[in-house]
């Protein structure tokens, strides 16, 4: 059995292979890692098949990206992939890593446990990093989610600020809010939080977190850098500009979030039964939903 199961949407993304170049390279122990891409191509990037190739422990879905449904049908495909690893981490395809990351984020959620607790989740806004400049042009900070935007009332955006007193920290930040291109946890988490392949962008994350926090799991930022996000999208193409579909799927996910926010949704995609939307809300200082 291998220690982590790594997943990893991609989606037209020139940065992809130079990620899981990094991904192996930075691993102190490149075996203990089983990595699962769905790489949702297009007919640009059919040369990078014989370059995936040669990643020993890389498992590769490949699909036609006129095919694809979006990132989050993506990241439920690949939760479906997980074979009963103790570990997981979600990323996306534009990274870079810190050597001996893997030992790093085990060490760390180990510690949070053996300090009493219980469903400890490592969650980041990675600092960014510029690939024409790397490794030059990589950020040092530490950052907090924050909320940063809303529709129809409703939290739908996500920021990251920078933590001013990086240097004194000695121990993980307690976070209100999970990124998606950097989530470490204990591998029940696949079947525990199911992505929802119905939410198509960004208040995923939003989401995710209050099913997470509804389920009883406490959510944690590093305290060290264990790797870095592109947050321009200039290597890669989005999925919305290609999806014709992109505005009825967003109104979906409008529709599926108010249900959600508004503490009707339980089961599969919706929330636990160990905490209330009520206490998510005090937990973050704001309402879901906002009066207009």
């Amino acid at each position: 059995m291998k220690d982590i199961y790594v997943q990893i949407p991609a989606y037209r993304d020139r940065e992809l292979l130079p990620t899981i170049a990094s991904l192996f390279e930075q691993a102190a122990c490149p075996d203990r890692l089983r990595v699962a891409l769905l790489w949702q191509y297009g007919q640009d990037e059919v040369n990078l098949e014989r370059l995936l190739s040669r990643f020993e422990h890389l498992e590769v879905l490949a699909w036609p990206a006129h095919q694809s449904q979006g990132c989050n049908w993506a990241r439920q495909i690949l939760q479906e992939q997980w074979a009963g690893e103790p570990y997981t981490l979600f990323l996306d395809s534009h990274h870079r890593f810190a050597s001996s990351w893997d030992i790093q984020v085990i060490d760390m959620l180990e510690a949070l446990r053996n300090s009493g607790v219980n469903k400890p989740i490592l969650t980041a806004y990675l600092p960014p990093y510029d690939p024409a400049n790397d490794p030059d042009m990589r950020s040092d900070c530490i950052l907090k989610i924050r909320s940063a935007g809303r529709e129809q009332g409703m939290l739908f955006r996500l920021e990251g600020d920078p933590v001013t007193n990086r240097a004194d920290l000695q121990q993980p930040l307690a976070a209100n809010f999970v990124s998606l291109h950097f989530l470490f946890g204990d591998g029940e988490l696949n079947r525990d939080i199911a992505i929802d392949p119905a939410l198509y962008f960004y208040v995923d994350e939003i989401a995710i977190s209050l099913r997470a926090w509804s389920r009883g799991y406490e959510l944690y930022h590093p305290h060290k850098i264990l790797g870095w996000h592109l947050y321009n999208r200039s290597t890669r193409v989005t999925h919305w500009r290609d999806n014709p579909q992109a505005r009825t799927q967003h109104e979906i996910t409008l529709k599926r979030v108010r249900t959600l926010y508004s503490g009707r949704w339980f089961g599969k995609f919706g929330l636990g039964n160990q905490r209330s939307v009520a206490d998510y809300e005090a937990r973050i200082g704001e309402p879901l939903i906002q009066n207009l």
